[in-house]
């Protein structure tokens, strides 16, 4: 891709790994797997943080909205495709495909654990060294197989602080706050 901008923005592989993983069924059920597994490991730090202090659950909230939001506004300006298509790969069965349709920038991956580092960097909940050993291929891993450029992932470590930043000074209670974390403790049987 010649877009004037530093060569390491856009770099890719010059090896096609979503189109080798994806010509052999385990390739493909990784695939997937790696797609997915970040969003369940967010879920767990969710879990985390709400159980510690349950005005997370508010932040978690509003946070996500957020980014998904901004991603998705920002995504329609389809700035440029993402890298697997200009190898002509398809969309992974078990993958959304209008969700690989828009624009590659930003990384919403990277978004969402861009914030989820901010919060555990000031509730130190949960080993920053196993974050990044967690988080960092996964992310790494959507360059690799051409569903995101560099760039994209720098943005969205970019837009995920600002995000943070507009939230994360917040201190929301509602009334609702005792019925909500009374299912969430009978959900996730904490007494």
């Amino acid at each position: 891709m010649s877009t004037g901008h530093p060569a390491f923005l856009f770099w890719q592989p010059k090896v096609d790994y979503l189109r080798l993983l994806s010509s052999f069924k385990f390739g493909r059920n990784i695939l997937i797997f790696l797609n997915y597994a970040i969003w369940l490991f967010f879920f767990y730090l969710s879990y985390l943080l709400i159980k510690h202090d349950f005005s997370f659950f508010w932040l978690l909230l509003l946070t996500t909205l957020l980014a998904e939001i901004v991603e998705r506004l920002i995504k329609k300006k389809n700035f440029w495709c993402r890298p697997m298509f200009l190898r002509h790969d398809c969309t992974p069965s078990g993958l959304v495909d209008k969700w690989y349709r828009s624009g590659a920038f930003p990384s919403g991956h990277t978004i969402k654990a861009t914030i989820f580092l901010l919060f555990l960097i000031f509730t130190p909940l949960f080993p920053l060294w196993l974050f990044f050993i967690i988080v960092l291929p996964l992310l790494w891993f959507r360059v690799l197989v051409g569903f995101h450029y560099p760039v994209d992932i720098l943005g969205g470590i970019a837009i995920g602080f600002f995000i943070w930043l507009i939230i994360s000074f917040l201190n929301i209670t509602t009334p609702l706050d005792p019925y909500l974390q009374s299912i969430f403790n009978t959900i996730f049987l904490i007494n």
